[in-house]
């Protein structure tokens, strides 16, 4: 989300996270990124915190603001449990605890605008009944403060995206204004307005120009070792089929990806199977699949760094959002896809074949 953010303009002041990996992954960026003369995070305080410990004074005074600096609060809290609104577990279950804390924080900061963004299948539990009262919190999460509010259900295949990835961002804004679609960037091949490039990106535009494993960078490009049975068991599926041991997909080179996984706090976080070789695909590969630029490095180990490629927003994906809530709600001019796709290095996905 910080990444998407910050190409289409805005200045993350504050970030937090209680994983240590994804901090560092966080610092690391940045710095990587001053190196190469892109103004990403320069400004952040990146600090590692479990947020039920840090309140709207403590990141106003830690970053020198006032509440009526504050322009954006933009997060994705975990709502698996949806337990803060009363359904299920309560607050037994830290994971709809953390949804609890995003309403906190926005009561406490006030912000202008905010974006909360969760799995589709947020809408429809309980027959959408918690979605009716999420909406309903946010909208006006304290006596006085209240927000207009856009639902949208976004696949981020429409938006550049190598990937379907369907998810809903709330945004709420004070002064009134709202928006009623994002505009496609992307569409499905045959039903487009565009020509050439416009069409859905695949997994082929995806991996365009990423080096043999174990020859050079980029990090994170090392794959599994799998066993014999494993590498003919792969080597014998058809393009979209799903391994019924493993429960992921063998890749089709022609055609968006399957949505990035996670795992569990347990493990788990396998990538899906590669397209052509007989193994799991590498986490730079699912980083690539999320467009994460090459030059951004994730920390850890094991299953560390697919567990934060998989948790993220896609950084095309959150641009789109970052740059219409910059043009609609806020009324600047909105920053060219082409200067997007540069800043996050992701040009190689609308190259023209050659």
């Amino acid at each position: 989300m910080d990444l998407g953010l910050e190409a289409t303009g805005w200045v993350t002041g504050f970030c937090t996270d209680i994983d240590p990996h994804s901090v560092i992954t966080l610092q690391w960026g940045r710095a990587e990124a001053a190196k190469r003369g892109k103004k990403i995070l320069t400004e952040s305080l990146i600090y590692r915190s479990d947020v039920k410990e840090i309140d709207a004074h403590f990141i106003l005074e830690a970053i020198r603001r006032k509440k009526d600096e504050v322009h954006l609060l933009a997060g994705g809290p975990p709502c698996q449990a949806f337990s803060v609104f009363g359904k299920r577990r309560g607050r037994e279950d830290h994971r709809g605890l953390l949804a609890y804390e995003y309403l906190r924080l926005l009561a406490e900061l006030e912000p202008q605008a905010f974006v909360f963004e969760n799995v589709y299948g947020i809408m429809t539990v309980e027959g959408g009944e918690v979605f009716t009262e999420i909406c309903k919190k946010i909208g006006e999460p304290k006596k006085g403060l209240k927000y207009s509010l856009s639902v949208l259900r976004l696949d981020a295949v429409d938006y550049g995206v190598p990937q379907f990835r369907d998810r809903v961002f709330i945004i709420g804004s004070r002064n009134g204004k709202t928006i009623a679609q994002i505009p496609k960037i992307t569409s499905q091949p045959g039903t487009s307005p565009f020509e050439g490039p416009r069409s859905w990106r695949t997994v082929r535009h995806a991996l365009r120009g990423l080096p043999v494993i174990g020859t050079e960078p980029p990090a994170n490009h090392t794959g599994r070792n799998h066993s014999q049975r494993i590498i003919e068991r792969y080597a014998s599926m058809r393009p979209g089929e799903r391994d019924h041991f493993t429960r992921i997909n063998k890749l089709d080179l022609d055609r968006p990806s399957f949505t990035i996984i996670v795992g569990s706090d347990k493990g788990g976080g396998k990538g899906h199977i590669h397209p052509i070789k007989p193994r799991e695909v590498t986490p730079r590969e699912s980083a690539r699949i999320q467009t994460f630029p090459d030059w951004w490095a994730f920390a850890g180990t094991g299953r560390h760094p697919i567990r934060q490629i998989g948790n993220a927003v896609p950084p095309l994906l959150a641009a789109a959002v970052g740059n219409v809530i910059r043009s609609q709600i806020f009324g600047l001019e909105p920053v060219p896809f082409e200067t997007i796709l540069q800043v996050l290095d992701q040009t190689h996905l609308f190259q023209e074949e050659k």
